[in-house]
């Protein structure tokens, strides 16, 4: 039987677990480095991008694809970047591969590898297509969803691998439990969402937002879905102080929701015993870490070591909450079926 930790096909859905956790923290250091974060002369360096580079990017991708002649050649974090997703797009393939000859086997998975696959694939379009998106909102987002789905789903793939236990039905939790992982990766999104508009610095005091607690904002221009940033003669990005004030009130009242909600299922787990009281106290010791994170990004002038850390915590923030929803889920199959 395939269904232990030490199978093939869970050695290989582990280490794309590992890739696809690498890759968003690439990502993440990539976005904000080219965004400017830390740059030398900060923070007003913060906000410009090489014009004539970006320019080259969206005549290419307009055109119809990104060619390569036309973009400045890659960072280092631009080049590690790369490798990792070639690597974890090698792995998806041997997963999907593994999945579909053995598809015959009880409880291999065989529509989650294909849908990973899938979203692998558009992303790598996504790539190919348009190069660098730092001015394109959309594609930055569309990247980092891609990425929560693909992390997530590798996750839950690699519990699926050990021995199923019968559990108690607790359904009003897991749906709680469902609705915390929704708020999370809406709050990671809120995130994302700001970095992309380079609208970092538009709240640079806590717990109120540059000495006011409800400060002008713009919501309808801070949630446009833009197809395209617009730049000035100097390479400065153009976006309100209202429209990017407005992301940041945004995202600290989602905080809120985050913490209460996410805070309480920590709680009732920890009150239900045994692995849950596990994965009850992690849920709340990586949710006070990330709120610490985030206070220290606004109070020590968005530092990039902070902010990327604070991305990979709200990560593992995901995978906690997914963690708790497997082991909640309600188990269909009758204690004599697993006997037999």
């Amino acid at each position: 039987m395939f269904k232990y930790p030490g199978s093939l096909f869970a050695r290989l859905v582990a280490i794309a677990f590992l890739l696809s956790f690498a890759l968003i923290v690439l990502s993440s250091l990539m976005r904000l480095s080219n965004q400017g974060l830390g740059c030398t002369g900060w923070p007003e360096c913060f906000g410009y991008v090489d014009a004539a580079r970006y320019a080259r990017d969206i005549a290419a991708s307009d055109f119809g694809f990104a060619q390569p002649s036309a973009i400045t050649p890659p960072t280092a974090v631009e080049r590690a970047h790369r490798v990792v997703a070639s690597l974890l797009l090698l792995f998806i393939i041997a997963i999907t591969v593994v999945a579909w000859r053995r598809r015959k086997e009880p409880g291999m998975p065989v529509v989650v590898p294909f849908v990973i696959l899938g979203i692998s694939l558009l992303l790598s379009v996504l790539g190919i297509w348009y190069g660098s998106p730092l001015l394109r909102p959309p594609v930055i987002m569309a990247n980092l969803l891609g990425g929560i789905a693909l992390l997530g789903s590798f996750w839950w793939l690699y519990l699926a691998q050990g021995p199923r236990q019968i559990n108690p039905r607790h359904r009003t939790l897991r749906t709680w439990a469902a609705l915390g992982l929704m708020a999370v990766v809406t709050q990671t999104a809120l995130g994302g969402w700001i970095s992309s508009h380079f609208a970092a610095l538009a709240c640079t005091t806590f717990p109120d937002c540059n000495g006011s607690w409800w400060p002008a904002m713009n919501f309808s221009e801070g949630f446009s879905v833009q197809q395209l940033l617009e730049v000035n003669g100097e390479g400065k990005v153009i976006f309100s102080s209202a429209a990017a004030a407005s992301l940041h009130v945004a995202h600290r009242m989602g905080a809120g929701l985050v913490i209460l909600l996410v805070g309480w299922l920590g709680y009732k787990a920890i009150r239900l015993g045994g692995r849950l009281r596990t994965i009850g106290s992690i849920l709340l010791a990586a949710l006070l870490l990330q709120v610490l994170l985030g206070i220290s990004v606004v109070i020590f002038s968005v530092p990039l070591v902070a902010v990327v850390t604070h991305s990979a915590m709200a990560a593992l923030l995901w995978l906690g909450i997914i963690t708790l929803i497997y082991y909640l889920r309600q188990d269909t199959v009758k204690p004599a079926a697993r006997q037999a």
